[in-house]
């Protein structure tokens, strides 16, 4: 180990828990994660397969940029490349919070988030609803866009209001879109406090190719790129952010039979207790201890989320995977509540 002092360094922590398979050995049916179950998209995925892997890429992706740019309405410098918007996250938190600075969320937030705070020795301070202003040291407020476990988004209005606070308070607001796709909503109000985070391998049914960006003000994109190793993103992940706004006829075919099937399985769902569900392909069910149930379940060949990272630890969070598979969760949970009274 390196001289010096320990206590400089960042902690040694554990990873934040996620959805998705935590081991390759498991071969049951997956409700954890919330991804489009009709993907991936056959354009994006043509994208991927037909990039010039033998070569680097242009370093500055300025291509990739233009394309994002002219869709969005925005400006190339304004928007930063990334694998997954975790790593945009981890990479906002070191560019604009200090130690000892503050994160506020809307509602928990996505674990990477808390992680990364405290990777930097700063902490987030999670609000259920709109502060009238914003607590001193605030440095940057994240606001799921709808929010991830429960669906919940805030109004238009809720997040002109937002970013004003954040503009005045010298902050950043950061919109995590998603999951917006899903359920149609409107671009967040333009201000320069207001940093997009858009992850689309959600609704393309992509997300192992991790494309991500962030559109923000260019001086933003200017401070997450300064933290971005050289090449930082893969050639088919850039090729398949500039193949984005052309992948649109996908989303028109699958997104409302996402919504259906979310919408049946959400009515299904309540048979087992309350459900919590706003038109996203995922919800959330009270099954009174999360692990347990989770646990449960996975015995049966079902993976689904404990919400106890997200401060709801009575709740258990599954997503759609189309009405052909969405028995298999009901039938288990069924089983489930056979042996549990």
């Amino acid at each position: 180990m390196a001289s010096g002092d320990p206590s400089a360094l960042p902690p040694l922590l554990p990873r934040a828990p996620h959805g998705g398979p935590s081991s390759a050995a498991f071969m049951g049916l997956d409700f954890s994660v919330n991804a489009n179950p009709y993907g991936p998209n056959p354009a994006l995925l043509r994208a991927v397969r037909g990039a010039d892997h033998a070569h680097y890429p242009d370093p500055a992706y300025r291509a990739v940029r233009e394309r994002l740019a002219a869709w969005h309405g925005s400006t190339p410098d304004g928007a930063a490349l990334a694998v997954g918007a975790s790593d945009l996250l981890h990479r906002l938190v070191r560019a604009f919070v200090p130690p000892g600075g503050r994160l506020l969320s809307l509602h928990a937030p996505f674990g990477e988030l808390a992680r990364a705070a405290a990777l930097g020795r700063s902490r987030v301070e999670v609000v259920a609803k709109l502060p009238g202003v914003l607590p001193p040291g605030t440095a940057l407020v994240y606001a799921g866009y709808p929010h991830n476990p429960t669906g919940r988004t805030p109004s238009p209005a809720e997040l002109r209001q937002l970013a004003g606070l954040c503009e005045e308070a010298g902050a950043l607001l950061i919109v995590d879109e998603a999951y917006a796709p899903f359920v149609a909503l409107p671009p967040p109000p333009a201000s320069p406090a207001v940093v997009r985070l858009l992850s689309p391998g959600k609704a393309h049914g992509l997300v192992g190719a991790r494309p991500a960006y962030a559109l923000g003000t260019p001086e933003v994109a200017a401070r997450l790129d300064n933290l971005a190793p050289a090449w930082h993103l893969p050639v088919g992940t850039a090729e398949l952010l500039a193949a984005l706004p052309d992948a649109g006829e996908f989303l028109a075919a699958t997104l409302p039979r996402v919504r259906a099937d979310a919408a049946a399985l959400a009515q299904a769902l309540a048979a087992f207790g309350p459900v919590e569900h706003h038109g996203a392909p995922f919800m959330t069910l009270e099954v009174g201890d999360g692990a347990e149930t989770a646990a449960a379940l996975l015995a049966l060949g079902v993976r689904v989320r404990d919400c106890a990272s997200y401060g709801l630890p009575g709740r258990i969070r599954v997503s759609t995977r189309g009405a052909a598979q969405d028995g298999a969760l009901l039938a288990a949970l069924g089983q489930w509540r056979g042996t549990h009274g």
